[in-house]
């Protein structure tokens, strides 16, 4: 029998060594993706990701291409003929060894294969294979079949060293037919919407807007029919979806959170739900980093008030500076809602004699014409009490009673992730605070945590993000603020957390008693280990796996 020949031995070790590097390149391929959607396919997040936690393993695959190009250069080289044979299958060891080690983070949102992210995947897929292709090609009219099968390995490893920038590529490609598809489903959802009788009430803010979504919708349902976004979406095409999906005819209200990255998509959302009432929950620094001040903040989240018809009623939190000036300058009907001011000519609904329980909060309601009402919500946290109040001021404008708005408070529930009390192991308290974190929000949890009775306050948290310049000022901050109320302070990503510790030595907070972990699975680790009965931990944050810090 005669022995194989090289071009067939360099046609098999490239086609072995492919196969194995087209798994691994898959492999990457989802983990790119997967990052891309959690940034909500914003270019900017995707490649800092890149360039931070992912650039490990992005490094290998661009250096791993040094081998299908020395196989070039033996083979253009008076070297002996085993040589490129040797480095084609040096090549697929080095793919396998990466598949053997990569080991992907748990995800905390795993990746969705929606349309858009299984187009976006084909069209990669596409652009890798014709890259290889195109190299075959050349490969096999400079040497035969031996370059041929050396232009497969070279022509793949291009590909998948290029694969960060043919998945932004893939994103352009598909555009124009996503900007089609989102007109003809507004306009389908604006359709539907205008056919129907029912009125629609529009919230925004910096924070607190899903949790006052949630409880305006709970009030209004004691009497009314309605509808609301789920959980937290706030754009476009997610509410479309949700009208075309679910709005029926019997509906009497619609309460849709209104969100924003940038000027003008409130007002292009009001366009699209045209809101009778509007509410506006808090301006902060919440997403500072992408509108660049927080001047532009308010004026994105006043665009909603401003859309609002002649006949409209603007509904503002009081005891936000920037709202209540946004009020004072609001023609038309506008009701103030406040916890820390009496009714009055300013203060149409206020809250009272405000109580906090370790599971609920009480207090009583209050509007400028002396009536008084107790009321008791499952809640934790002012901020919380804050939100029930903009929902009571809503549903007194659609035609509750004090006695309604009371007894339908009784079966508001705290919000998922949002100052939620939960039953951990072992008689441990453990309070939810981790979508969305601010500094607003951040210093209300811990005023929370300091409220309530317990043995030991534990504090977990990796800290904020999108605060721009104010990012090391708002953390050194939270790490004072923390030194004054927990006994044990467990930071998660040593980075973006050095503010907080920096914070938590200058109020001299014991080193012994703060924890620094890589991440929140090692967090839960030292957790279980560190906390007993009669123990409260606060979970303050968890960021998307987009800021997952590099190990």
């Amino acid at each position: 029998m005669s022995s194989i020949s090289l071009p067939a031995a360099l046609w098999l070790a490239a086609g072995v060594t492919s196969a194995v590097w087209l798994v691994a390149g898959w492999r990457w391929l989802a983990r790119l993706l997967h990052m891309l959607q959690g940034g909500g396919y914003y270019q900017r997040y995707f490649f800092r990701w890149l360039l931070q936690a992912g650039r490990r393993h992005q490094i290998i695959f661009t250096a791993a291409l040094l081998l299908p190009l020395l196989t070039v250069g033996l083979r253009a080289a008076p070297w002996p003929a085993w040589l490129p044979l040797l480095g084609l299958v040096t090549w697929g060891l080095v793919a396998l060894l990466w598949l053997l080690r990569f080991r992907a983070p748990p995800a905390k949102r795993p990746l969705r294969w929606t349309k858009k992210a299984l187009a976006l995947a084909t069209l990669v897929c596409l652009q890798t294979l014709l890259v290889a292709v195109a190299l075959v090609v050349v490969g096999l009219q400079v040497d035969g079949a031996s370059g041929g099968a050396v232009g497969l390995s070279l022509g793949l490893g291009v590909g998948l060293a290029l694969l960060p920038a043919l998945l932004p590529v893939a994103t352009l490609i598909v555009w124009p037919g996503q900007v089609v598809g989102a007109a003809l489903l507004l306009r389908a959802a604006r359709r539907k919407l205008r056919a129907s009788n029912a009125r629609v009430i529009g919230i925004t803010g910096s924070y607190g807007k899903t949790s006052t979504k949630e409880f305006v919708s709970t009030l209004l349902a004691a009497r009314y029919r309605v509808l609301r976004t789920p959980e937290s979406y706030n754009t476009a095409l997610g509410i479309a979806r949700v009208l075309l999906r679910d709005l029926r005819p019997d509906h009497d209200y619609v309460v849709v959170e209104l969100g924003a990255y940038k000027p003008g998509e409130i007002r292009r959302l009001c366009q699209l739900v045209r809101p009778r009432i509007g509410v506006l929950t808090a301006i902060g620094p919440q997403h500072l980093e992408r509108f660049g001040s927080i001047e532009r903040i308010a004026a994105a989240k006043y665009e909603l008030i401003e859309s609002l018809p002649a006949d409209g009623v603007a509904v503002f939190n009081a005891d936000d500076p920037r709202c209540r000036a946004l009020a004072d300058q609001t023609a038309g009907q506008v009701i103030r809602y406040s916890v820390q001011e009496p009714p009055g000519p300013d203060v149409q609904l206020a809250a009272g004699q405000v109580a906090h329980g370790q599971r609920c909060a009480s207090f009583t309601l209050q509007d400028n014409d002396g009536a008084v009402q107790p009321v008791t919500v499952a809640l934790l946290g002012l901020t919380n009490v804050s939100n029930v109040l903009a929902a009571a001021a809503v549903a007194r404008l659609c035609g509750l009673s004090l006695a309604e708005i009371a007894s339908a408070a009784c079966d508001i529930e705290p919000v998922p992730h949002r100052l939620q009390p939960i039953d951990g192991a072992g008689g441990v308290l453990v309070i939810d605070d981790a979508y969305n974190s601010n500094p607003v929000g951040a210093a209300a949890a811990l005023d929370v945590l300091a409220a309530v009775p317990s043995r030991r306050k534990v504090l977990v948290t990796p800290g904020m993000v999108e605060l721009g310049e104010r990012h090391a000022v708002e953390h050194e901050t939270l790490g004072r603020r923390a030194a004054a109320v927990c006994d044990t302070v467990v930071l998660v990503g040593p980075a973006r957390t050095a503010p907080i510790l920096a914070g938590l030595r200058a109020a001299a907070f014991p080193a012994e008693h703060v924890i620094v972990v890589a991440s929140l699975a090692e967090a839960t680790t030292r957790l279980s280990t560190l906390l007993g009965p009669g123990d409260v931990v606060l979970f303050e944050n968890d960021l998307p796996d987009t800021y997952e810090e590099a190990a």
